[in-house]
């Protein structure tokens, strides 16, 4: 009988270090940037320091690797995202749908906390805070280019940016409650229906856009 071959160097490397980023944002959610120690993560990722520092250096260049992994998984999907339509309200459905694949994620809150902690912490290398706020600018171009795709021939398309932070806020606003315990939604009024929430902005925008919206039926799968 053939025996197994064991999987190749750079197998293990890949799945290490996935396996160490996700520990990584895990630990952040669970108890915050600054609290997120490198023992910590190296416990739930199922490794020694040692091996982490083999794979990443130092915990800040972890966490730099953690967020712009996160930028390299979002340019991707939008790199492959279809935001066309012959409706203003379906270009916008299908652009709620990218926003909401990765914004709407809890992991994105994690790297929401390194991007924050990392560009305004004075200890913090330059070169880190250049690797951050390159990432982010990058994307935010890539973004501008698809919301004028929305945007079409609409009549009065908003300004550049105005797309992009209504509907991620509505994705952020729906991953933040999605750790919340029910003790504390009690008060609330059905924060989980994110599609109901996602319809009626949908519609908003669209008339705001004074373009050829559909109607509500249309749009009832958000």
């Amino acid at each position: 009988m053939e025996r197994s071959r064991p999987p190749a160097a750079g197998h293990d490397h890949d799945t290490t270090r996935a396996r160490v980023i996700q520990a990584t944002l895990g630990c952040i959610l669970d108890k915050g940037f600054y609290r997120a120690s490198s023992n910590e993560i190296a416990r739930r990722a199922g490794v020694s320091w040692g091996v982490i520092q083999h794979h990443f250096g130092t915990r800040e260049a972890l966490m730099v690797a953690a967020h712009r992994d996160g930028g390299a998984l979002l340019e991707q999907l939008v790199e492959q995202a279809d935001v066309g339509g012959e409706h203003v309200t379906e270009r916008l459905t299908r652009y709620w749908e990218l926003l909401d694949s990765y914004y709407g994620r809890p992991e994105y809150l994690a790297r929401l906390q390194i991007s924050l902690n990392l560009t305004r912490d004075p200890a913090v290398s330059a070169e880190a805070v250049a690797t951050i706020v390159e990432t982010d600018e990058r994307i935010r171009k890539r973004f501008v280019d698809l919301e004028h795709q929305v945007a079409g021939d609409c009549a009065a398309p908003p300004d550049t940016g105005f797309l992009f932070h209504t509907l991620r806020g509505l994705a952020l606003s729906h991953a933040t409650l999605a750790g919340t315990t029910p003790a504390e939604l009690k008060d609330r009024r059905h924060p989980e229906d994110r599609q109901t929430h996602a319809r009626l902005l949908i519609a908003a925008l669209a008339r705001q856009f004074g373009g050829d919206a559909v109607s509500g039926d249309a749009v009832s799968d958000v």
